[in-house]
């Protein structure tokens, strides 16, 4: 189960007090998607991620911390009207006002993950486009850490490639992801699992396939993919 609980905070950047939702605990039953997204009930906590100040916008998931990048950030045009979308989910605006934050204090993965989370904001508000160029958004913040050195997965090889394939497809970049798994194929010592969830994908490409697809889908024999 989820259990959330209320805080009286200080916004870590103009000092205003306020209450904020925090998860106290949640489980995950049932697979991830490709693109790491839990299942439920985490899945349905999203809007617990990142906190925005009622005064300020200022956006974090430790609500009462900042760092010296982050005022002059928040006060940038570019800051402001991604907050201010009105055509865009709220939550997802948050998700994308945060990644300008950690992209402007360096941190590329986590700029790219929170790109990825606006994505999953834009995809449950049923707004397709705008999932893509999150999708895309994160992608290239992913492969520009990747050129220092930086991993998205850092927990298993080929963790990467799949998630970069599963983010081009998503996006329509067929290609591209096509790439990905090919790279992928060619790394050294990549775990059995892997290399399904890169054969998925393969097989998903092949079908022109932009749907939401679990891991668990790995185990189904090739061309039998199931559509969400």
């Amino acid at each position: 189960m989820t259990t959330i609980f209320q805080e009286d905070v200080n916004c870590g950047l103009c000092g205003c007090r306020q209450i904020v939702t925090e998860i106290g605990s949640t489980s995950s039953f049932g697979a991830m998607d490709l693109d790491t997204r839990p299942p439920e009930m985490r899945r349905s906590t999203m809007a617990y991620w990142v906190h925005e100040c009622e005064e300020c916008g200022y956006v974090a998931a430790e609500f009462a911390k900042s760092v010296a990048t982050d005022a002059a950030r928040v006060a940038t045009a570019e800051y402001r009207q991604a907050l201010e979308r009105v055509d865009r989910d709220r939550l997802a605006n948050r998700f994308v006002c945060r990644a300008l934050l950690e992209e402007a204090a360096g941190d590329l993965v986590s700029a790219g993950w929170r790109r990825l989370h606006a994505a999953w904001a834009c995809d449950d508000a049923q707004q397709a486009e705008e999932a893509r160029v999150q999708r895309l958004a994160a992608l290239e913040l992913f492969q520009r850490a990747r050129a220092r050195g930086e991993r998205a997965v850092k927990s298993v090889a080929g963790g990467d490639e799949v998630l970069f394939a599963d983010l081009a497809r998503r996006a329509g970049e067929f290609g591209r992801a096509f790439e990905f798994c090919a790279i992928g194929f060619a790394l050294r010592e990549v775990p059995a699992f892997v290399t399904s969830l890169l054969m998925l994908e393969q097989e998903l490409v092949r079908a022109r396939d932009v749907g939401r697809h679990t891991v668990a889908e790995a185990d189904e024999a090739p061309g039998k993919v199931t559509r969400h």
